[in-house]
C-alpha cells in the first residue's frame, strides 16, 4: 500500500501553492495516497484527481477549538506516514495536533510580511519561529530567498530545505491559434498591446499601483487585462483604483481564469507588481514558459525570471513599474518566443520542470518512512 500523506492547508482556491499542490497529486501515481484537509470551505479551483478533500470550515481571523478537535479525528482517520502542512496558519495547526508519530513537514511560499498584515498572521508567523526547531521534520521553502529571510526571523536552519516551485512547460508552450482566439474572445485587435497580471486581488500584489503604472505609459493602443480572484467589475475596491489612475476603460477585469496558456499566449507582458512577500511566483514560471517578458518588482526569485534587469522595478512605485512596463514591452512580438527568451527557456526549464519537482516531493516523503514510527494512537506530539 502506498504511504498516505495529509496535507493541511488553509484552502485550496487560486493560488501558487494550490497549484503546485494540485500538480503534486496529479503526479502522485502509486508513490502516495494524497489526502487534503482544509481549514476554510473555498471551493477548490485546481483539480485534485484521487485526493480526498475534507475542510474545517474554519472562517478567517478566528480560532475554534471544536475544529482542532475535528481535525485531530480527521489525523487519526487517516493514520498518515507524513503530514504536509502548507503557509504559516496550516503549519501552525498541524502542529498544535497529536499526530501518532507521523513525521510533519511545513511549507512557505512567501518572503516579506509588510506591517499592514494582520496580527494574527504575524503571531502565528511568530510562533512559526519558536516552534521550528521542535516541531517540523522539515521546512521546505518554494525559493532560496524565502529560506534566507526566514531563517534572519529566527526559523531553525538544521529543517531547513529548498524545493522550488514548478511548471508543466510544455503545456504552456506558445501558440499562435491559441493566441488569436483568445485575443478574438477579448476583442483585442492586432497591434493592440496587452499587458496582463494574473493574480488574486490582495494588498500584497498592489493592483493600484500597477493601474497607476500602466496610466504612466501614456500608450492609448494598450490594455490592461486582470486575471484571478476578486479581479471583476464588481469589486469596488478594484474598480475605484482603475478609476482613480483613469484606466478603467481601458482594463479587462477577467476573474478566475481557467485556461492560463490561453492568457498568456494572449499578452504581450505579464506584470508582477507585488508589493511584497513574493517568492518564486508560478504565474512568473508559467510566462518563462510562454515565451513571454516579464515586468516585475524586485522581489524573491523574480530578478532571475526577467529578460533584462531594465524589467524590474522597485517595489510599491508606481514610477519605477512604468519604466520596467515600458522597456519590457520594447521586447515583444506577436510571434513569440525571441531569442532572448527561448535562452531563458532552455535556461530554467530543467530546474523548475514540475515533472522533476513532483518527484523531488515524493522522494521527500518516501524519506519520511524512514523516520517514520508505526502510527500510534494519537496524544503524542513529538517528532524526532
Amino acid at each position: 500500500m502506498p504511504p498516505v500523506v495529509l496535507h493541511i492547508i488553509p484552502a485550496i482556491g487560486q493560488g501558487g501553492a494550490e497549484r503546485l499542490l494540485s500538480d503534486i497529486v496529479a503526479r502522485a501515481g502509486r508513490r502516495a495516497e494524497h489526502r487534503i484537509l482544509t481549514l476554510t470551505d473555498m471551493p477548490a479551483f485546481f483539480p485534485y484527481p484521487g485526493a480526498a478533500i475534507s475542510s474545517l470550515g474554519m472562517r478567517r481571523g478566528r480560532v475554534s477549538p471544536w475544529a482542532l478537535a475535528q481535525a485531530a479525528r480527521a489525523v487519526r482517520a487517516a493514520r498518515p506516514a507524513v503530514i504536509h502542512a502548507w503557509l504559516y496558519h496550516g503549519n501552525l495547526l498541524a502542529s498544535l495536533l497529536p499526530r501518532g508519530g507521523a513525521p510533519l513537514i511545513w511549507s512557505i511560499h512567501n518572503t516579506t510580511l509588510p506591517p499592514a498584515v494582520s496580527g494574527l498572521t504575524r503571531a502565528v508567523n511568530r510562533a512559526g519561529a519558536l516552534l521550528s526547531g521542535r516541531s517540523p521534520w522539515r521546512i521546505v521553502y518554494c525559493a532560496p530567498e524565502a529560506r534566507q529571510l526566514h531563517e534572519g526571523l529566527g526559523y531553525a536552519h538544521g529543517p531547513g530545505l529548498v524545493l522550488e516551485n514548478g511548471v508543466d512547460f510544455s503545456a504552456f508552450a506558445f501558440s499562435v491559434r491559441a493566441r488569436e482566439r483568445q485575443r478574438a474572445a477579448w476583442g483585442l485587435e492586432d497591434g493592440i498591446l496587452a499587458i496582463g497580471c494574473a493574480s488574486r486581488f490582495d494588498p500584497q500584489k498592489d493592483h493600484a499601483g500597477l493601474a497607476r503604472a500602466f496610466a504612466l505609459l501614456d500608450r492609448p493602443d494598450a490594455r490592461l487585462v486582470l486575471a484571478g480572484a476578486g479581479c471583476t467589475a464588481d469589486n469596488p475596491a478594484l474598480m475605484s483604483a482603475l478609476v482613480d489612475a483613469g484606466v478603467a476603460g481601458r482594463t479587462l477585469p477577467l476573474g478566475p481564469v481557467d485556461d492560463m496558456p490561453a492568457f498568456h499566449a494572449a499578452i504581450d507582458v505579464l506584470a508582477i507588481g507585488s508589493a511584497f512577500g513574493e517568492a518564486l511566483p508560478m504565474v512568473g514560471l508559467e510566462a518563462v514558459a510562454a515565451g513571454l517578458p516579464i515586468a516585475g518588482t524586485r522581489l524573491g526569485a523574480i530578478p532571475n525570471l526577467v529578460l533584462d534587469p531594465a524589467h524590474l522595478a522597485r517595489p510599491g512605485s508606481a514610477d519605477s513599474l512604468a519604466r520596467a512596463l515600458r522597456a519590457a514591452a520594447e521586447t515583444y512580438g506577436p510571434n513569440r518566443p525571441a531569442p532572448a527568451a527561448l535562452a531563458r527557456l532552455e535556461r530554467l526549464r530543467a530546474r523548475y520542470d514540475i515533472g522533476a519537482v513532483a518527484d523531488a516531493y515524493h522522494t521527500l516523503y518516501e524519506e519520511c518512512k524512514t523516520a517514520c514510527k508505526p502510527f500510534q494512537i494519537p496524544g503524542v506530539n513529538s517528532v524526532q
